[in-house]
């Protein structure tokens, strides 16, 4: 441990320094976060449908580095908390292999390359992190192209072991380009490593950089001949939109190309810098969040502050170090937007476009260490660095608040799903609001809900939000009509009679459309409203309970209002109306209340089937209270079915009558 600590000099290697910042800025609360985007999709198809199937679905995207979770899946297992801590650990690589990188280029100059590391550990422009096990592979990518750069430097300094460290290099840059597309043109920035680590005459750096940029450039242009001619599936996700419109205009194509490269560049440089000291406020957080946020921000600005002060003091010129590095964090840069600009793109700060400031980290983080290294004052550089890393981190961490609500939010929708639909109907088709998360969508829940709802090596149900796939997915939602997915691996076959509907809308209860009612429901959804006559509730099964893995949901919670509603919900599809006046009495027992005012209604109908109908009218004048505009209509046709339901008794006449005079129901 000497390396790393000297104590009596007051050091701490660079390498734990970096460590530290990285669990801070990503390692908080990891055991609370979970799979997010695709990882869902994944892990269920690898868990639950097979090794193959998994190969299958990234045959048509990228095939090499699906083999990379052919290794790593089976290891790590569906576990999010290891996943979490894994990236965290893959982040931090990267960041000590640019660092690596950067003092094998300029060995006199260690403290701007550990300014740009640390910029580049926490930048905050990619706020995709969190989504762990896809970002871990990411990462693993990114580590074998710039541990590829290190060993090309250490075996143009070298004569030992030249030939060895060539030989890996090109294999970690052949991994690097066969794998994905982010990185694939910064195989060029090895050139002019190269020519700078290089000495001597100019025509003799230009022979030896040509020399020992040959096999480099052999694997680019052999993978590049695959990707054009073999591989048939590259322009799957995206088109060359750049290039169509070059073809179609090629003014206006090289000025859209001018435009996207300046923005890109005030982006991707300045403003994802910029915007963490003007967004501090606008958190939305509670209280509690809020304060440790603000902790974490000044211990994180103390932390670099004390760090940089303590390490000894380098008498190196940093306005040389800004001049040689310069012009290799531009060359980073430019190179980084080919895989970019081509397709269209031009970064964003939003979700899901910020994964594309992914590969313009490396360039755009040097090039911010180069500008401070134009500061002539130290005590000025740490300040500047250290209130950058401080509010970069403290980013990370709204955004980190973000992905463990999402999380919270899917936990808690699939167990009121379980509570409510104890099994499916094997085609079933589940149509949904658009729930309220950010890093999930209707395809990618369709991953565990078929974990929980499917039988092993099969896929039997899938989830669409009616805003975006009703009209497009499913064209028609008649009853009779097949339907069929092809799930970019398995296939879904269906039929428009097992529709479902839902609407879940947190902190409201998961609530099964039913379609006398709720076509009139003005609290639902427009999406959902208009389409209400085709769910179908027989769909859900009683013959079995569902199960929920526990390395995503953990013990069920302790049962609140929400677990008595679901439960009173399927007691009154089954007509079972004692069990829900049973239910209701431990759900009103509760210190707990309904969010939404139709959550009363199973209840009215059970106490009126039970010839309770004083306690009926009690709940629906509660629920009437609420917004006559709104809940007046759904309540009128609750009471019209209840009146031609119940028995016809002079106080069911007396109800009835009160039920059109005090809710002014039309007869």
């Amino acid at each position: 441990m000497k390396k790393y600590f000297d104590l009596s000099k007051r050091r701490i290697h660079p390498a734990i320094f970096l460590l530290a910042v990285a669990f801070l800025a990503y390692g908080l609360f990891f055991w609370k976060r979970g799979f997010y985007w695709d990882e869902f999709p994944w892990a269920w198809i690898y868990f639950r449908l097979g090794p193959d199937v998994l190969t299958k679905t990234f045959s048509t995207s990228r095939p090499f580095w699906g083999m990379i979770y052919q290794l790593t899946l089976p290891v790590i297992g569906p576990n999010p908390w290891a996943w979490q801590l894994i990236a965290v650990f893959m982040r931090w690589i990267t960041a000590l292999l640019f660092w690596m990188v950067l003092r094998a280029m300029w060995p006199q100059h260690p403290r701007p390359a550990l300014w740009a590391s640390l910029l580049f550990l926490v930048y905050p422009g990619m706020g995709q992190h969190f989504i762990s096990m896809m970002y871990s592979h990411f990462y693993i990518v990114l580590s074998c192209y710039l541990l590829s750069l290190y060993l090309t430097i250490l075996a143009v300094r070298s004569e030992k072991y030249r030939l060895a460290l060539w030989a890996a290099s090109c294999l970690f840059a052949a991994v690097n380009l066969l794998t994905m597309e982010y990185f694939y043109f910064l195989e060029f920035a090895r050139l002019f490593l190269i020519w700078q680590v290089l000495e001597g005459s100019v025509r003799v750096r230009l022979r030896k950089t040509a020399l020992y940029f040959t096999p480099f450039l052999a694997i680019f242009l052999g993978v590049t001949f695959w990707r054009m001619f073999f591989f048939t599936f590259q322009n799957a996700s995206y088109k060359y939109v750049l290039l169509d419109a070059i073809k179609a205009d090629p003014v206006s194509g090289l000025w859209l190309l001018a435009g996207n490269v300046l923005l890109s560049f005030w982006r991707t440089v300045f403003e994802v810098w910029i915007y963490p000291f003007f967004t501090i406020g606008m958190t939305g957080l509670g209280p509690l969040t809020l304060i440790l946020m603000l902790v974490l921000l000044y211990f994180v600005i103390l932390l670099v502050g004390i760090f940089l002060f303590i390490q000894d003091p380098d008498q190196a010129n940093d306005l040389d170090f800004a001049r040689r590095a310069s012009l290799i964090g531009l060359v980073f840069w430019g190179l980084s937007g080919g895989s970019v600009w081509i397709i269209g793109i031009v970064p964003q700060l939003n979700f899901s476009i910020d994964r594309f400031m992914l590969p313009f980290m490396l360039g755009a983080s040097l090039l911010i260490a180069c500008l401070i290294a134009l500061i002539k004052n130290r005590r000025s550089q740490m300040i500047v660095l250290a209130l950058l890393v401080g509010f970069a981190v403290s980013r990370q961490f709204r955004l980190e608040e973000v992905f463990r609500s999402d999380w919270a939010t899917q936990q808690n929708l699939f167990w009121q799903m379980s509570w409510r639909m104890p099994a499916l109907e094997k085609g079933s088709i589940l149509i949904s609001n658009d729930i309220p998360v950010t890093y999930y969508s209707d395809n990618s829940l369709t991953g565990p809900l078929n974990w929980i709802y499917s039988p092993p090596g099969e896929m039997n149900v899938v989830l669409y939000f009616a805003s975006v796939r009703v009209g497009k997915k499913l064209p028609s939602l008649e009853p009779g009509q097949s339907h069929e997915l092809y799930y970019v691996g398995p296939t879904f076959y269906g039929n428009t009679s097992n529709i479902l509907i839902f609407n879940f809308e947190p902190p409201g209860c998961l609530r099964i459309i039913d379609p006398e009612v709720d076509g009139v429901n003005r609290l639902l959804p427009q999406s959902l409203r208009t389409i209400t006559q085709y769910s179908h509730q027989d769909v859900i099964g009683f013959d079995r309970e569902a199960v929920l893995p526990r390395q995503f949901y953990g013990d069920e919670p302790p049962h609140g209002w929400c677990f008595y509603f679901e439960q009173a919900d399927l007691a009154r599809q089954q007509g079972d109306w004692a069990q829900v006046v049973e239910l209701a009495n431990n759900a009103f027992a509760l210190d707990d209340h309904p969010n939404d005012p139709a959550e009363y209604f199973v209840f009215i109908e059970a106490y009126a089937h039970q010839g309770e109908w004083q306690k009926a009218m009690e709940l629906s004048r509660i629920a009437y209270k609420t917004s006559k505009y709104y809940v007046g209509p759904p309540l009128c046709k609750l009471w019209t079915r209840i009146g031609r339901q119940t028995v016809d008794t002079p106080e069911q006449k007396v109800t009835m009558e009160s039920v059109q005079n005090k809710f002014e129901c039309v007869p």
